[in-house]
């Protein structure tokens, strides 16, 4: 791997940030790319006003896993940030090629 990159990459896990684009109390939903058309398999993931991930898939829907920022006691910061680039990732991915 570029030493670089992992450079940055362990930066910006390392610092609390938000993403402009990112809605509080959006689901950011993307469906796996294997469902042979069962349209089953969905990853979601939200945030509060405070910024506190909560992820969960279709196939549990009631099985929320949360992980905190820093100020509402948070033990998994890097995994927050994760999955804040994540829900970016999934908005970019449903703007070219939304979930059908």
């Amino acid at each position: 791997m570029n030493k670089n990159l992992f450079k940055n990459i362990r930066r910006i896990l390392g610092k609390p940030f938000w993403i402009p684009e990112i809605k509080p109390r959006t689901e950011y939903v993307r469906l796996h790319d294997d469902h042979d058309g069962t349209k089953k398999g969905c990853i979601i993931i939200s945030f509060d006003e405070a910024g506190d991930a909560f992820l969960y898939t279709d196939l549990h829907p009631h099985d929320v896993l949360r992980f905190r920022t820093l100020g509402g006691g948070g033990m998994s910061l890097r995994v927050r940030n994760a999955l804040l680039i994540l829900a970016e990732a999934i908005r970019l991915d449903n703007e070219d090629h939304p979930n059908k």
